[in-house]
């Protein structure tokens, strides 16, 4: 018989204050402790993550198990390391710079009193204390999505290694060193494809850090995508969940391609072509703000004088991605 009925698995590269806040989040669950158990995987952080561990044991009462792993891989090779440790039947992924809501646990874990359900994923808000900036990282989810990442998931264990865990290669790590991964949506549809059902619990919601990526950060961000293709192209059904006309990762990004083709027209044969690009943008302003006042209308387009750039990043990675994998996303 299972000690504890579900296991949050949590892998983890420094960021010890925020771990902290994680298993302070936790510790508040309506779930009664003895019916969970949280697993900390380190990720090989240059300052051993024992200390905020045995802190949390002692200040908080929870009960963690705590590893850490031989080789940095990032996180989906250290999700594997943490599930093979679980004892309890149900996993419940989170990572180290969220905070489950109070709730979290208790309705996750009750979605699988229907025998029919095997995936459940939740909503991922922003801690309502942070402020979102401009230049924030945009990883907030407020209803299902598609790519049902680690932030949010519940899951058998038993299902968990019929298929084999995460897939380690579609993680990797970006010039920057930032761990690059598709490895969640990649096991969920999995899930999906073997006939098991899905369900999306509003209630059981993560709040999630508010990461200020500053300027240059957020047109990195982009770098992301590189997996997107090869998502696409082993699940071709994700084009009609996930893409705008089955091609474009956002909305927005066929007026990128439509900018840049204008530049390289005016630049070569009609520069009086340029002039309508700023007619594009404010008509685009215009169209998203319904609104003629000029600090609302100004902001707008500040904004997507940044994003320009961040897509030109996205659309250089998702090339390479499309190139690489032989599966066209833009």
């Amino acid at each position: 018989m299972n000690k504890y009925e579900v296991s949050v698995v949590i892998p983890c590269l420094n960021r010890e204050r925020l771990l902290f806040e994680c298993f302070r989040g936790l510790s508040e669950q309506t779930l009664a402790r003895d019916r969970f158990e949280v697993i900390l995987v380190d990720d090989m952080s240059p300052r051993p993550l024992e200390g905020v561990v045995d802190q949390a044991r002692r200040e908080l009462g929870l009960n963690i198990r705590y590893a850490r792993t031989t080789v940095r891989h990032g996180p989906a090779p250290a999700r594997n390391l943490g599930a093979s440790l679980a004892t309890g039947p149900i996993l419940a992924f989170t990572d180290s710079d969220c905070r489950p809501g109070p709730d979290w646990l208790a309705k996750g874990l009750a979605a699988f009193t229907d025998p029919s359900v095997t995936l459940v994923s939740g909503p991922v808000h922003p801690k309502p204390e942070q402020p979102i900036k401009l230049t924030s990282k945009q990883h907030f989810t407020y209803d299902e999505h598609p790519i049902y990442t680690t932030m949010n998931l519940f899951l058998p264990r038993s299902v968990f290694d019929a298929l084999g865990g995460f897939d380690a290669s579609l993680c990797v790590r970006d010039p920057l060193g930032r761990a690059v991964e598709a490895a969640d949506p990649d096991l969920a549809w999995r899930v999906i494809r073997a006939g098991y059902d899905k369900r999306f619990v509003r209630e059981a919601i993560v709040y999630h850090e508010v990461e200020d990526l500053g300027l240059v950060g957020y047109i990195l961000e982009g770098t992301r995508y590189i997996f997107l293709p090869e998502i696409v192209r082993r699940y071709p059904e994700l084009r009609s969940e996930l893409l705008t006309a089955r091609l474009f990762i956002q909305p927005s990004m066929w007026l990128v391609y439509a900018a840049l083709f204008i530049i390289v027209l005016a630049a070569t044969v009609q520069p009086w072509l340029l002039v309508m690009l700023p007619v594009m943008l404010f008509g685009r302003a215009l169209l998203r703000t319904r609104s003629l006042k000029p600090a609302t209308l100004g902001w707008f387009c500040a904004g997507a004088c940044v994003q320009l750039p961040r897509f030109f990043v996205m659309t250089l990675a998702l090339i390479y991605g499309s190139i690489r994998y032989r599966c066209l996303v833009l």
